[in-house]
């Protein structure tokens, strides 16, 4: 098999593992966060009256929580303690009802039956002494009957040994309640009895008889005991069983709109059944239950959609589900149109903020000082000339010549110095054109998702000027937050007025300050001084709001959404999608990345190793030795400005170890290889400064860094023999070449090791995390998005000097090697087709044209001067795409 062949297979086999092992993380890993999945800042529990929680928008699952509103326990509870007086509290009733085991109520009816004692913890309890008095004697009766009745129902499916379900013994205790209730009087227990007759029934599967004993009983009975809702819900099930799927989901509706209690039941088997809703909503007999079916309907629509809110709102203006169905809406906007909107810190969108200049060896980034000392002199002299010119030569023209031309050349001299100091000073952060941080989307998406807006918009004008619904703040409120999604600050801030000096329930103001938070930073174009100390209250508040909770571990969600503190996610969204984008808009780098470490992201990434103070992916990739410099400034000094002070807070808890170590490699990466070293020699931990790799090796193996300036013919495997260099050491040699190069500007040598050591860099080096704190087999090709990338991905200064050794060297072997390593080089610098922006057959031709490319390299084809050279022939046998050129080109 060719080498290039084998070469190919290589990367095949390596992507193939990589997204192999890709799926299976994500196979095996954890899942969506249902609750946290999407950029949002409208909390979704701002309603003072609860009873619908359950129905908040979350795509992930069908209902946002699976506990009901209410608690059945606590509600039956209630009622018998109401019934059997004052001495007994819900408590004691909820203890015997619900609050013991199989043995506990084996107790319990034993001492009912046969006045054996009850245990001990149980004996003393109002609720079961109360039973055994002759005023409650009948109560003592129906529970003895509850209790025996409980244990017919109960069923244990096992797999080896299955025990069916006794419906004999079922229907005959279905019987015997049934006979209870007709003979009982009180009519607390006998909707009771008549409740058991039809569970029992239900339960063996009688549903006809079932059915009959609610429509003949149980409906008429005039109580407001929820007894009559647990019935509704048999009785629907009843009616599906008996194949009236319509009626039945009209009666879930009912139990959904009647008993919170049975509510999440109610709304899953309504959609269990999927009953059309036209002909549902034909049973619908008042507007209240018409509003429960349109509600229903759209609990279980993750599409942005109106009709359903209108509809409920026109037929019941006051039920909490109106607000329940428009923060729905709010989120669902959040998800399609807001999250991508604000997809403004990916690696596309960082890639475009300003960056700095990267300095080369060979051309020194500062102006020459002798341009200031030439022009100051040649200023001076030009004075004098005319000086003497003036007062002895009798200004002849000679004079006023040779002063007019030194006058000249010192201002060009200094022009041009000054020039290049300019040039210096603002390279490290130029300010970008002002605008929106939200991110340009699709004409379809917007038009849309804006219409839908405009829509919602009117309907909360409506909402807060008719004042039908409890709580009309919320549609000024969610109006003033539409305006913020649709990038209108001023008219946002205008509705928001309206609510001032307006009595708000507390999550009513807590989100109105988050409101106010967003519209006010969403305003600034550019963020200044006064602005700052502007938002510097509301940070704060957001801040000590986010602080009380923020508890859960980072690597994990919690299971239920009342665990969450909703302040921590809204603090870490408005740093990461808003207040750091301001500051990257602006060009502001510093203070964007302190906003992204206040964001508390937890996104630390694995391949940095040491980096356990979770600090944000961005500062591995983006921050400039500039930055890193500031920010290590600013932990070193307190900062009077109080609200730098407050941007700082999280540099507390960040190691300036750790700090050096990064603007050591930030200055690699700019080639500033003595200031590097000199950051490197202030960390204080020996082992992090001796370490091979960013504080340990690349998958803990010692051996993954070779020599980097050891250069070979293939890049794979890489060669990962020889010297091992640490940062710091590789930051002396690389100064020390830079030195020697500057004594002897024509060693081409010297230069060919810088060259060598600029290649291993690359992600195609044995060296590369040198200057990178991550290597993925998808860098490969893939176009530049990082400031170092024209080292990593595309070698391009290497290349510089390689070709710089060649013509400085006059040995035919040296050339050669040169002109190769020019030719590796070269093959970096070509981008390859990325599957992302095209369909796969078209990714499929791009690939092979782009393969093939790499075979056509212009220094391959220089390469066949030097055919005499030892080093041609070795090339040729071990670079498959040196052989395949000069193959296909000698035929």
């Amino acid at each position: 098999m060719k080498l290039w062949k084998k070469l190919l297979l290589y990367f095949v086999s390596l992507a193939g593992m990589s997204f192999t092992c890709m799926i299976i993380v994500l196979a095996c890993g954890g899942e969506v966060d249902p609750y946290d999945y999407y950029t949002s800042f409208f909390h979704s529990d701002v309603q003072e009256k609860k009873g619908h929680d359950a129905f908040n928008f979350s795509y992930f699952k069908f209902t946002y929580t699976d506990d009901e509103p209410e608690s059945e326990a606590e509600i039956n509870s209630a009622e018998w303690a109401a019934y059997m007086g004052g001495r007994v509290k819900p408590v004691d009733v909820k203890k015997i009802m619900y609050g013991i085991d199989s043995a506990g109520k084996g107790s319990v009816l034993r001492y009912l039956e046969q006045d054996l004692p009850a245990a001990d913890s149980l004996a003393a309890n109002p609720f079961l002494r109360s039973l055994k008095e002759p005023a409650h004697s009948a109560a003592g009766k129906y529970y003895q009957f509850a209790l025996q009745a409980e244990k017919l129902g109960e069923t244990s499916y096992d797999y080896w040994n299955p025990e069916p379900r006794d419906t004999s013994g079922l229907k005959d205790a279905a019987g015997m309640a049934l006979q209870s209730a007709i003979s009982e009087n009180d009519q607390f227990l006998k909707l009771r009895y008549f409740y058991q007759a039809q569970k029992l029934n239900h339960y063996a599967g009688n549903y006809e008889d079932a059915k009959n004993i609610y429509d003949q009983h149980i409906a008429k009975i005039s109580s407001k005991s929820h007894v009559k809702g647990w019935s509704l819900a048999l009785k629907a099930g009843e009616e599906r069983r008996l194949n009236d799927t319509i009626r039945a989901a009209y009666l879930f509706s009912k139990v959904f709109g009647e008993y919170p209690e049975r509510r999440i039941q109610a709304y899953r088997n309504y959609h269990y059944i999927e009953a059309p809703f036209s002909d549902v909503l034909k049973l619908a007999q008042n507007e209240k239950e018409k509003a429960n079916l349109y509600a229903i309907k759209s609990f279980a629509n993750s599409d942005i959609e109106m009709e359903s809110l209108k509809q409920v709102y026109d037929l019941a203006p006051a039920s909490p589900m109106v607000g329940v169905l428009l923060i729905r809406e709010i989120n669902k906007l959040e998800q399609y149109y807001l999250t991508p909107s604000l997809a403004n810190n990916s690696d596309e969108a960082y890639s475009n903020a300003p960056k700095p200049q990267i300095s080369s060896p060979l051309a020194s980034s500062s102006p020459a000082k002798w341009l200031l000392r030439a022009g100051i002199a040649f200023l001076l002299t030009g004075a004098i000339i005319l000086r003497l010119n003036h007062r002895k030569w009798q200004n002849k023209p000679g004079g006023k010549v040779a002063a007019g031309s030194l006058g000249l050349l010192g201002i060009v001299a200094l022009g041009w110095f000054t020039a290049g100091y300019l040039k210096k000073k603002t390279v490290a952060d130029k300010p970008v054109p002002e605008g929106s941080f939200f991110v340009s989307i699709p004409d379809s998406i917007r038009s849309r998702n804006e219409d839908h807006i405009e829509k919602l918009k009117l309907f909360c004008s409506n909402l807060s000027k008719e004042a039908k619904y409890p709580e009309p703040q919320l549609g000024t409120l969610v109006n003033a937050y539409l305006c913020f999604m649709q990038n209108k600050p001023d008219e946002g801030l205008s509705a928001l007025a309206n609510l001032d000096g307006k009595t708000l329930s507390g999550k009513m103001a807590d989100q109105k300050q988050v409101v106010n938070l967003l519209l006010s930073a969403q305003r600034l174009k550019k963020v200044q001084n006064v602005d700052e100390t502007a938002l510097l209250p509301s940070l704060q508040w957001l801040d000590e709001k986010a602080d009380k909770g923020r508890k859960h571990p980072a690597s994990s969600y919690p299971e239920k959404p009342e665990q969450y503190n909703w302040f921590a996610i809204t603090a870490r969204n408005f740093y990461t999608y808003v207040l750091s984008p301001a500051y990257l808009r602006q060009g502001d780098t510093t203070k964007a990345a302190l906003a992204l470490l206040k964001a508390k992201n937890g996104d630390a990434p694995d391949y940095s190793g040491y980096m356990d103070e979770q600090l944000p992916d961005f500062w591995f990739k983006y921050l400039h030795p500039e930055h890193l410099s500031q920010i290590i400034g600013w932990k070193k000094k307190a900062q009077p400005d109080a609200y730098l002070a407050f941007l700082t807070t999280g540099l507390r808890d960040v190691n300036a170890d750790k700090l050096y170590e990064l603007l050591g490699t930030s200055l690699l990466r700019e080639h500033r290889y003595s200031e590097a070293a000199t950051a490197f020699q202030q960390i204080a931990d020996k082992k992090l400064r001796s370490a091979p790799y960013n504080g340990k090796s690349y998958y803990d193996d010692k051996n993954m860094q070779g020599d980097p300036f050891y250069a070979s013919v293939n890049d794979y495997p890489k060669n990962y023999s020889g010297k091992s260099y640490t940062k710091l050491t590789f930051a002396e040699k690389m100064a020390a070449l830079e030195n020697q190069l500057k004594k002897e500007p024509q060693n081409a040598d010297v230069l060919f090791q810088l060259a060598t050591g600029l290649y291993s860099t690359s992600m195609h080096g044995n060296s590369w995390g040198l200057i990178s704190y991550s290597w993925s087999v998808y860098d490969f090709g893939r176009k530049a998005m990082y400031y170092y990338d024209g080292d990593y991905v595309k070698a391009s200064l290497a290349k510089q000097y390689y070709l710089k050794a060649r013509e400085l060297s006059s040995d035919p072997e040296f050339k050669a090697r040169c002109t190769f390593m020019a030719a590796k080089c070269e093959q970096k610098g070509k981008e390859a087709p990325s599957l992302t922006d095209v369909d796969y057959d078209t990714y499929d031709k791009q690939w092979k044209v782009f393969m093939a490319g790499l075979k056509q390299n212009v220094y391959f084809n220089e390469m066949q001067q030097y055919k005499n050279t030892a080093f041609y022939r070795k090339a040729i046998n071990e670079c498959s795409y040196l052989s395949d050129f000069i193959g296909k080109n000698n035929r």
